[in-house]
């Protein structure tokens, strides 16, 4: 038997699954899949070399879910006739539809989800809890990179303070480790190691490959405070260099505000020329000022086609957001047609937030959209749009 190493992730509980992951090693697979777009349906096979690394061990048992149908391929004995299984696997990421803009403008989110995927152990999705190295967390308590079971269910605390305190995190390691390049080794020896751990055992490794930070004990209240104690981030990293992206946006937005619109010098900034996410904050800081002045937002409009027009998500929820805080009738179709097209969580609340704390009018709006599109939304979606308009 091949002895594992001695981890903190070996005692963890993972409460959502019943299979027997911590007993096998995979080495390799190899998946076939075939689809079938009109069905909508995955059909294939998955064949897994494994290894045993516990001698009591001797069958594999894959989580229960009901979303996917499997059945045992011919001349297999342990699995039964039909039965519904799903699991982690490194190699498939689904990409929403939504985010597939046409001109790459959201290849960075492509980048992140395959990121994620690949950071999973194939038989151990404990680490998209608990990664540290990732930032992808969630939390009972949504300013602590992570804390113990209260009986809450994560997604009704989401928020992005986790993902922000995350990257501090990995910042101040990056600090602590006082060369970039340096840091960046770290990083490929932690993969190289490990793939994906808890992030005690990340920071434990961290403190190995930099022997000299252990000796200053900067891991004795530092480490515990950034994991477990709510508050804002012990370290901030200096992001002054975004100013220069951040400033232009908001002076734009200044120009809309106002009324009496001065176009001569709002056409001397080209926005067409911006990166996807500084257009998303200058929409952002409209929202903020939103209501805008009369016939204001029918200026916006005319004056930024691709916006209006465009297929990235990040500028359609934005958009969509300001036709319902402006209760802008014209603009109700996009709204409409954003809901109806996509149910992901991150882009269909915000728009209902902002529809049901209007007038009477954008209230009905929400009813009537949510009454169209409610049988295609995930059940998660579909209780917290329930909350909102309740």
């Amino acid at each position: 038997m091949e002895k594992s190493l001695n981890l903190h992730s070996d005692l963890a509980e993972y409460v959502t699954t019943s299979s027997s992951f911590r007993q096998f090693k995979i080495k390799h697979f190899h998946l076939d899949l075939t689809v079938d777009f009109e069905k909508r349906t995955l059909r294939g096979t998955e064949t897994l070399k494994l290894k045993c690394i516990q001698n009591s061990q001797s069958e594999l048992l894959l989580d229960i879910r009901p979303s996917f149908n499997a059945r045992k391929p011919p001349g297999s004995s342990q699995v039964p006739d039909d039965f519904t299984a799903v699991m982690s696997n490194p190699c498939l990421t689904f990409i929403t539809t939504c985010i597939l803009a046409g001109d790459h403008s959201l290849a960075d989110v492509i980048v992140h989800e395959m990121d994620n995927t690949g950071e999973d152990h194939p038989l151990n999705p404990i680490e998209l809890i608990h990664s540290i190295m990732t930032a992808q967390v969630k939390a009972t308590n949504v300013i602590c990179i992570f804390s113990a079971h209260s009986g809450v269910d994560p997604d009704d605390t989401y928020n992005d303070m986790p993902y922000k305190k995350g990257f501090c995190s990995v910042s101040y390691l990056a600090h602590l480790a006082g060369d970039q390049n340096c840091f960046d080794a770290f990083l490929k020896a932690y993969i190289d190691k490990f793939c994906s751990v808890m992030a005690e055992d990340a920071l434990e490794f961290f403190l190995e490959y930099f022997p000299d930070l252990k000796k200053k004990g900067v891991h004795k209240v530092e480490f515990d405070s950034w994991l477990n104690v709510p508050g804002w981030p012990l370290y901030l990293p200096d992001l002054s260099a975004g100013q220069s992206l951040m400033k232009p946006a908001e002076q734009l937005s200044e120009l809309w505000a106002v009324e009496g619109l001065d176009m001569a010098s709002i056409m001397k900034t080209n926005i067409q020329a911006w990166k996807t996410y500084q257009a998303v904050y200058f929409l952002e800081k409209i929202i903020e000022k939103s209501p805008l002045p009369r016939g204001n937002i029918e200026k916006l409009k005319e004056q930024y086609p691709h916006i209006v027009k465009s297929n990235n998500a990040e500028l359609r929820l934005r958009w969509a957001q300001i036709i319902a805080k402006n209760q802008h009738q014209p603009g109700y179709q996009h709204v409409r047609s954003f809901l109806s097209c996509q149910g992901k969580q991150m882009y269909t609340l915000p728009v209902y937030r902002a529809l049901w704390n209007g007038s009477e009018e954008t209230r009905a709006l929400a009813t009537e959209l949510f009454t169209a599109t409610s049988h295609q939304l995930h059940v998660n979606v579909r209780k917290y749009v329930k909350k909102i308009i309740a």
